[in-house]
Parts: C-alpha cells; structure tokens; sequence
C-alpha cells in the first residue's frame, strides 16, 4: 500500500494540472494556452529550473565510485533505449517525421518531478542521491544529442548533414551547462537571487501540465488510446526495460552496498515520457499531439506499473 501511494500521488498531482489545461482550452474559457506558454516555458521558466535545480544538488556524500557506476549505467541505458525505440518506431511504421520523437518519448523517463518523491519515500535519503544523479546523466544526454539532433531535424535548410554548433545554441542547452558547471565548481546562487528564480522555475512542471492539457483538445483521445505506436512505448518504458535491467543485474552478482542503487536505477528507467517533451517537440516543429498523448497515457499507466516494479526490485535485489 506504501508504495502504491508513493507512486499514485505525484501521478494524481499531474493528472489533476493536465485536465485543468484540457478543461479550459475546450470550454474556452482560456483560448490558445498552448502557443503563450510554449514559448514561457521554453524562453523562461524551464532554463531557470534547470540552473536552479541543477546548481543546488549537493552530491558529496556519495562515493566517487558509486558516483561513476550510476551515471554510467544510467547513461547506457538511456542511449539503448534511444536506440531501440528508434528501430522499433521504424519497424513499426511510425511516420519518418516522428522517429526521433518517438524513441525520445521511449527513453527520457519523468526522472525529477514524478520520481524524487516516489524513490524518496520509499529508498530515504540514500535512494534520491542516486536518483539525482540519474536524472543528471539523463538531462545531460536530453540537453546535447537530443536537443541537437532535434534541432537539426526541424531545420529544412540542413542538407549536408554536417555537424553545426549552432543546433546546441539553445536557452535549455546552455542553462545545462550553466548548471552543470555551477553544480561541479560548487557555487551557489545567493538566497536573494535563489528565492525567486527557485519560485519561477518550479512552475515549469505545472505549466508543462497546463500545456499538455491544452494540446489535448486538438486530439482524438480514444484513437490515442488504440494506437499501437504509444503502446509500443508503453510496453518497453514501463515494463520490458526495467525488467530486463534487472534480469541483467541478477547476472552481475551485486554486492550488497550496490542493490539499492541498482533497484533505483531500475525504477527511473521505468518512469513515463518526460512531460517537457511535449513543449520541446512544439519548439523544433515536432508533433507536440502525439508527445501530450503518450505522456498522458504512459502516466497514467505509470499508476500501475510502478508499484509492481518496486515489489518486483525488493525480492530481487532484497533491499
């Protein structure tokens, strides 16, 4: 029951925003939510959340060698993933213009706002210093290989293919590195400064929801629902790669001082598509629609799986 409600809150919390935007874009009570906070998010509150969430991580008290474990197992498994649902989506016959979405909605997981509150609850202190660090390594890919190539897709003036700085030339690639280099070189913002940008930036995540709310309007829910390309992300997000991931990690004989880690690590690869990718597939062009439906339904679905997993971790790894 604890980790059924670790899980179903946060979800709920989401749940909740995304039908407030769905309710007042259909009855117009607001009109046109999506175009003003794609750009705020985009230009302002997101690139503020990430220097602020990022600087202020304090990740010391971990041991460089389980440091170094974490990150590198979480950025392995983020790049098969892309991988494997890039091969997937062509097999499957997912349009050309949406592969690149597709297998990003297939391995960027909800890693910070759905997963710290649910691994905090249930693995303490100990379990959300992992979790940060695995959300590091995925913002790290998301914010360079995926924003570039993103970028680079959108652009109809591309026909070299040739490497071009200007497609990492972005508010959120560039807020990364800020963050990432405050965060190595331990410097912090003053509270005076640190106080409302935090204020500002944590409203990235319920204006996300807004705005997946609104692009929802625009769409067919139950086709949504039946189409085999979003449960195709489902399948392997949620269950198939968590469960192979600890099927892998049985084989590698743990010791004992690494199962919670692993059992985290399991956990975060499990978590449903990241929301602001729907506001980044609005920035570069992509199908903003398809994004707001598979977060929505992977979500929702998250309500399930996630608990099942946790149980499935504490036998296997006997944290």
């Amino acid at each position: 029951m604890k980790e059924w409600l670790a899980s179903f809150l946060p979800i709920f919390y989401l749940i909740i925003l995304i039908l407030i935007g769905y309710f007042a874009e259909k009855s117009r009570y607001v009109t046109n939510i999506a175009a003003g906070l794609s750009q705020l998010i985009n230009k302002v509150t997101l690139p503020i959340m990430i220097i602020v969430s990022l600087s202020e991580q304090n990740i010391s008290d971990i041991p460089i060698s389980e440091l170094i474990t974490i990150a590198s197992v979480a950025a392995l498994a983020i790049i098969i993933l892309l991988f494997v649902n890039y091969n997937i989506g062509k097999l499957i016959q997912v349009p050309v213009e949406n592969q690149l979405l597709h297998s990003y909605l297939g391995s960027f997981g909800n890693v910070i706002f759905l997963a710290y509150p649910f691994i905090s609850s249930l693995f303490g202190e100990r379990g959300l210093l992992y979790a940060i660090i695995f959300s590091i390594s995925n913002e790290l890919i998301l914010w360079s290989f995926g924003a570039y190539f993103l970028s680079r897709s959108a652009d109809k003036n591309d026909v070299n293919g040739k490497w071009n700085i200007k497609y990492l030339l972005n508010p959120n690639t560039i807020s990364f590195f800020i963050g990432i280099s405050m965060l190595l070189l331990r410097i912090r913002l003053p509270e005076i400064l640190f106080s409302p940008l935090e204020r500002l930036g944590s409203a990235t995540v319920p204006l996300s929801m807004i705005f997946i709310g609104s692009i929802l309007t625009r769409s067919k829910l139950p086709a949504a629902i039946r189409c085999r390309t979003i449960w195709s992300i489902c399948a392997i997000k949620l269950l198939i790669a968590p469960l192979i991931f600890i099927w892998g990690s049985l084989l590698l004989s743990l010791p004992t001082s690494y199962r919670m880690m692993f059992s985290v690590i399991a956990l975060q690869i499990s978590m449903p598509s990241q929301s602001s990718l729907s506001i980044i597939a609005d920035r570069y062009q992509a199908d903003s629609a398809y994004a707001a439906q598979t977060i929505f339904i992977s979500t929702l679905l998250s309500s399930i799986t996630l608990p099942l997993l946790y149980l499935i971790c504490i036998n296997v790894f006997k944290v």
